[in-house]
């Protein structure tokens, strides 16, 4: 395991699009309200620069449990004299809880790795991860996740491509979330996993309302999900928008971030730009530019 952590490259350093291969495949019906997507992604064999292996991603209410082939992936964040530093994970198969601020990763190898989403709900109820033990954090899957587990974590740290990866998540989650589960819900659209999350957890409170006071329900929704309710609402706002501009950059039209702000329900654009870069890191023009021109975007690229 590499420790040199003034080796890494500046956070927001830019490098062009180099081909890496990415894709994300939906959950499959058994675990359909379950499994929100596997994101697989294989640089192996690609001559990437120190920055082209930078990985951006957005604050997100998902949990993921990753794995990673050939490569010592780590975090870059700050250190006292800002600086950026490297923090390695020292392992091959970790559990994030929600993130409330866009993160950067790293690796100074390229290799194989993939990503399960999930609701934070269903982490709970699937494996029983308690959402506030991992609110903008990262562990060894091994640590989380109890020994009955370990099936699933081999067949993952093993498979191939992604789709061996949906088969082994198939396999040892199917059976066991058909059992929890009372109904069968639709799968919705990616860009809809978060949105739709928040309005069962607004129905959630709209139900306790009946037994309980305003307080006891902001308190009753932060122990069940790890965040305020207003919290989560603006994470998919905010989110909502994103794919709002990036629609109108596909359709080839201006993205005029005024009228973008008031179509979405942002006070102003200042109000936009303020929740785009607490979710981003980054301003929505410089954001846009990002998506289209930068390889360390591939996550949102793929996500959209």
């Amino acid at each position: 395991m590499c420790a040199d952590f003034t080796a890494c490259p500046d956070p927001l350093a830019r490098a062009p699009r180099a081909g890496g291969r990415a894709s994300v495949l939906i959950a499959p019906p058994s675990l359909q309200g379950a499994l929100s997507a596997v994101v697989w992604r294989d640089t192996a064999g690609l001559a990437l620069n120190a920055a082209q292996k930078l990985n951006h991603f957005p604050a997100t209410p998902l949990v993921c449990l990753s794995w990673f082939q050939g490569m010592d992936i780590g975090l870059i964040e700050s250190s006292e004299g800002g600086a950026p530093r490297w923090r390695p994970l020292d392992a091959a198969l970790t559990w994030s809880g929600s993130q409330s601020r866009p993160l950067v990763s790293w690796s100074p190898s390229v290799g194989r790795a993939g990503m399960a989403c999930f609701p934070v709900d269903v982490a709970h109820a699937l494996f029983g991860v308690d959402p506030h033990d991992l609110l903008d954090r990262f562990a060894p899957a091994q640590a989380v996740l109890d020994a009955s587990w370990q099936g699933l974590l081999d067949d993952l740290l093993a498979s191939a491509n992604p789709h061996a990866a949906l088969a082994a998540l198939e396999h040892h989650l199917a059976p066991r979330w058909q059992a929890l589960r009372q109904r069968a819900d639709p799968a919705p659209s990616l860009a809809q996993i978060g949105r739709h999350w928040v309005q069962r957890l607004a129905w959630q409170a709209m139900q306790w309302r009946d037994s309980h006071g305003e307080r006891q329900i902001e308190r009753r929704i932060k122990r069940y999900s790890g965040r305020s309710l207003r919290e989560w609402r603006m994470l998919v706002k905010t989110e909502g928008a994103l794919f709002a501009g990036l629609q109108r950059h596909h359709a080839g039209l201006p993205l005029d971030l005024a009228a973008l702000a008031h179509e979405q329900g942002f006070a102003d654009q200042a109000h936009l730009s303020r929740a785009t870069k607490r979710i981003t890191g980054f301003a929505p023009a410089e954001f846009a530019r990002r998506f289209v021109e930068d390889e360390s975007f591939w996550v949102y690229r793929l996500w959209v």
